[in-house]
């Protein structure tokens, strides 16, 4: 029997999520679908009895939380960033947040730690989870902002001291960041299309630092992502993050593995696309 998979999402646009599991199901050979499924607020509450008769489906900006009330269950990573981006359903229906996976092992693909000096850059929604795995793996945290007195900080700084109160986490204004780093993160959405040309931080402050996560996607070759290069600092953009945030969504709907090969060719595949 087919097996029916989506993306609940409001406007949804443009996205990467029918090619990029049409090509991993593709892979498997799988007899399934994947569509889009762009609700309304309003009408939320009755939809989510649909998407529930589905095997499975992600979910994205603004239904993150919201969908939270229509599930039975969270995993951990799900349930300590309050944000599901994956839902299996069955007997129990359960909350999953693969965004966490995907941002892992993308900077563990570049070889780099977020043990060590960590410089990221913004204090949006992807902020709080990249900040507090810096926090888990006892890494020491600079978060640069534009606004040091915006009320977004302290209420972040206390979800990170709640995981370590330990946490070495220091603030500072994005246009005066000093020092060497082991690893910059940019959660910011400078650089994204139609905007391509312009950095969250300058060329002086890439080339202090080792290895360079750039959460956008599109394009495939941001201006922070070409300062890098220039300076030979390794770097992966958010590509990387999104087809490997789908793998895992892979694995928990339908057991699904992929070897390493197969998802840089994706990678590959879905930068083409843009």
């Amino acid at each position: 029997m087919k097996k029916k998979f989506g993306l609940l999402g409001h406007p949804l646009g443009h996205s990467m999520s029918p090619f990029i599991h049409g090509q991993l199901f593709k892979i498997k050979n799988a007899d399934a679908t994947y569509n889009l499924f762009d609700v309304s607020a309003e009408n939320l509450a009755s939809e989510s009895k649909n998407l529930l008769t589905l095997d499975g489906f992600n979910v994205t900006i603004p239904y993150k939380k919201e969908i939270i009330k229509y599930i039975d269950v969270l995993d951990d990573t799900a349930a300590r960033y309050n944000s599901v981006n994956v839902v299996k359903t069955g007997r129990k229906n359960v909350g999953f947040n693969t965004d966490v996976v995907g941002f892992l092992k993308s900077v563990e693909t570049m070889g780099a730690s977020l043990c060590g000096k960590v410089l990221m850059l913004g204090c949006g929604g992807v902020a709080q989870m990249m900040g507090a795995e810096t926090v888990l793996a006892k890494g020491e945290l600079t978060v640069a902002v534009r606004n040091l007195n915006d009320g977004k900080l302290k209420t972040l700084e206390d979800l990170w001291k709640n995981l370590d109160g330990k946490a070495k986490i220091n603030f500072t204004d994005i246009n005066k960041i000093d020092g060497k780093f082991d690893v910059m993160l940019n959660a910011t959405p400078v650089g994204m299309y139609p905007n391509i040309d312009t950095s969250p931080a300058n060329e002086e402050v890439v080339a202090n630092c080792s290895y360079v996560f750039d959460a956008i996607y599109n394009p495939e070759k941001t201006l922070l992502s070409q300062y890098a290069k220039k300076h030979g600092v390794k770097c992966v953009t958010g590509m990387e993050m999104l087809v490997r945030q789908a793998v895992e969504a892979q694995t928990i709907w339908n057991g699904f593995t992929y070897t390493e090969s197969e998802i840089q060719n994706l990678i590959t595949l879905a930068n083409e696309r843009l």
